[in-house]
C-alpha cells in the first residue's frame, strides 16, 4: 500500500534533528499539506473542468477560479492545525459557487463548540431552533437571533457560511445554518461573546458561553437537518390522490416508474398527483424525465420540452482529457455492474466523443450552447394525457438533477409544493480524486449541458409549507386539505 503523503510528513517531522521546535515544525508540516492539496484541486480544475476551457467561453468561471485560489493561498500561510487545513480547502471549493465542487475530509471532528444553541434560517431571518437551558441559562428555542457582537446576523451567517456552503442560496442556509453558533477550530473566524435575541417581542442580550460537544451528539440530539425523506413507491392517498415518491434519481426509481405505467389510467385520472422529491439530492435526470413521459405522454413531454438527447436533443459537451475519459469509463463500468443501462449507455457515449474531439484537436466534445430542435408552437403541441393536477413536492436537499427534475415538471405544468430547491449551474457530471495528503477528496465536473442556462434554479414552490417537511402524514393533510382546494378555487389561473 502506497503510504499517503501525510504520514511521510509526519514521519519526517518526528525524525527532526535534536533542538527542533515541534510545534514549529508542526505547523510548517500543516501549511506544506494544505498548499500540495489546494494547489492539487486547483489544477485539477484548470485541466479537467469544461469551464476552465477557453472553449467553454465562460470568464466569470475562470475569474472566481483565481480569486479563490489567491484568497486560499493567503490563509494558507497562517495554517498551524487540521482544522485550518480543513477551513482553507472549504474556503476555496465554497467560493466558486457551485456545490458540486466541493472538498470532503476523510475524518470528522470528534468535539465542537458550542453555546447552547442550534440557529436554524426561518423565511427571512435566523431563530433559536434548539437550546440546551443548562448552558444558556434560559429557554431560548424559538428566538429570533437579531445582532452578534453589534453586527447584523446576515453578516455572521454568511462569514460562517462560506465556509460550510454556498451563502447566498437559501436552499443551504437551512441546510448548513446550525454552523452559525457552532465552532468547528476554523481560525479565520471570530466566534462571537453575545448575540441580542428577541422572544415574545422583547429584545434580550445572551452572553454565549462556548463549551465543548460531541459532534456526534449535537447533530443526533440538537441538530435536525430540515429535510424530508420521500422513500420510493406509488400509492393512493386520501382526497383521491396519488403520491410517487423518488429519493434519489438512479434505478431505484425504474420499478416506480414502471409501476406508474401499469397504473396510469388510474393515475391521470385522479384528484391530484404529488411527485414527492424529498431528501432527493440528484442522479440522474433521466429518471425524472422518464416519470413526467409516464404521467402525460411521449408527445407532450417532447414537445414541451424538446426532444431527449438519445431522441435527438442536445447531448452532454465532455472536457477533452485523459482524466474525465478514465473516469467515464470507470462510472459506466460500474452502472453497468449495477443494472443501469441508461447512465452506463450515456457515459459511454462520453467516452467515444472524447476520443474524436481528441483525434480533431478540439477542447470540447461539441459546441458548449445547443438550442437543439425547433419546438412546435404551444397551439400544435400534443395534449397531456394527465387530467390530474400534478404537484412537484421539494424540500432544501433537492440538489444536481432533482433541480432539473422540478424545472422540468414546472415547464410541464406541474405545480411547485414545498420548500426552495437549491440552485447549481449548467455544469454537471460530478468526479472526485483523492488528495495528495489523503485527508480528503476532491470534486469536480466534468460536462456542459449546453441548452441549459448558465444558472439553474433556485425554484420556489408556489405553495410554501411552514411545517416540518420530513412528516409525510401532515403534508398529505395539508395537500388534501389546503393545496388542492386552492387550486380548485383558482382554476386554469393556478396552472399559469
Amino acid at each position: 500500500m502506497r503510504k499517503s503523503f501525510l504520514a511521510a510528513a509526519f514521519a519526517a517531522l518526528l525524525a527532526a534533528p535534536a533542538g527542533a521546535d515541534p510545534a514549529a515544525d508542526g505547523a510548517q508540516a500543516w501549511r506544506t499539506l494544505t498548499r500540495i492539496d489546494l494547489e492539487a484541486h486547483y489544477q485539477l480544475l484548470k485541466r479537467d473542468h469544461p469551464g476552465a476551457s477557453s472553449e467553454a467561453g465562460d470568464p466569470a468561471f475562470v475569474e472566481a477560479l483565481e480569486a479563490a485560489h489567491a484568497e486560499a493561498l493567503g490563509r494558507a500561510d497562517r495554517v498551524t492545525t487540521l482544522t485550518g487545513y480543513a477551513a482553507t480547502l472549504a474556503g476555496f471549493v465554497h467560493a466558486l459557487g457551485d456545490s458540486h465542487i466541493n472538498s470532503y475530509m476523510s475524518v470528522l471532528p470528534r468535539t465542537v463548540d458550542w453555546t447552547g444553541i442550534v440557529a436554524a434560517r426561518r423565511g427571512a431571518g435566523w431563530v433559536v431552533a434548539a437550546d440546551e437551558p443548562k448552558l444558556t441559562g434560559r429557554e431560548l428555542a424559538g428566538a429570533e437571533i437579531v445582532s452578534c457582537d453589534s453586527r447584523p446576523v446576515a453578516d455572521l451567517a454568511k462569514d460562517v457560511l462560506r465556509f460550510h456552503a454556498n451563502p447566498a442560496v437559501a436552499a443551504e442556509q437551512a441546510l448548513f445554518g446550525g454552523w452559525l453558533l457552532v465552532d468547528d477550530g476554523n481560525p479565520f473566524l471570530k466566534r462571537p461573546t453575545a448575540c441580542v435575541l428577541r422572544k415574545d417581542g422583547v429584545e434580550s442580550t445572551q452572553t454565549l458561553t462556548w463549551k465543548p460537544i460531541s459532534y456526534a451528539a449535537l447533530r443526533q440530539q440538537y441538530w435536525k437537518t430540515p429535510i424530508g425523506h420521500a422513500g420510493f413507491g406509488v400509492r393512493p392517498v386520501a382526497g383521491g390522490g396519488y403520491w410517487i415518491s423518488l429519493e434519489e434519481l438512479d434505478a431505484k426509481d425504474q420499478p416506480v416508474i414502471d409501476a406508474v405505467k401499469a397504473q396510469a389510467a388510474a393515475i391521470r385520472d385522479a384528484a391530484f398527483v404529488v411527485v414527492d422529491l424529498r431528501g432527493d439530492g440528484g442522479g440522474d435526470d433521466a429518471y425524472g424525465r422518464a416519470l413526467a413521459t409516464a404521467l402525460m405522454g411521449e408527445g407532450f413531454v417532447d414537445d414541451v420540452l424538446g426532444p431527449s438527447s438519445e431522441g435527438g436533443g442536445c447531448a452532454s459537451v465532455f472536457r477533452v482529457t485523459p482524466g474525465n475519459a478514465a473516469f467515464l469509463t470507470r462510472a459506466a463500468r460500474s452502472f453497468g455492474r449495477n443494472g443501469d443501462a441508461t447512465a452506463q449507455k450515456e457515459y459511454e457515449k462520453g467516452v467515444a466523443d472524447i476520443a474524436a474531439a481528441r483525434a480533431r484537436g478540439r477542447d470540447l466534445t461539441g459546441p458548449p450552447r445547443c438550442a437543439g430542435p425547433a419546438k412546435p408552437p404551444v397551439s400544435r403541441r400534443r395534449p397531456s394525457l394527465a387530467k390530474a393536477p400534478i404537484l412537484v413536492l421539494s424540500d432544501a436537499a433537492c440538489f444536481s438533477s432533482c433541480i432539473n427534475t422540478v424545472w422540468f415538471f414546472r415547464d410541464l405544468g406541474a405545480i411547485q409544493v414545498g420548500q426552495a430547491t437549491d440552485s447549481d449551474t449548467h455544469y454537471s457530471e460530478v468526479r472526485d480524486m483523492v488528495l495528495p495528503s489523503g485527508l480528503s477528496t476532491a470534486t469536480l465536473l466534468t460536462a456542459i449541458i449546453p441548452d441549459a442556462p448558465p444558472r439553474i434554479g433556485p425554484f420556489e414552490p408556489k405553495f410554501a409549507y411552514g411545517g416540518d417537511i420530513a412528516a409525510t402524514a401532515d403534508l398529505e393533510a395539508w395537500v388534501a386539505g389546503q393545496v388542492v382546494p386552492q387550486l380548485k378555487r383558482q382554476g386554469a389561473a393556478a396552472w399559469e
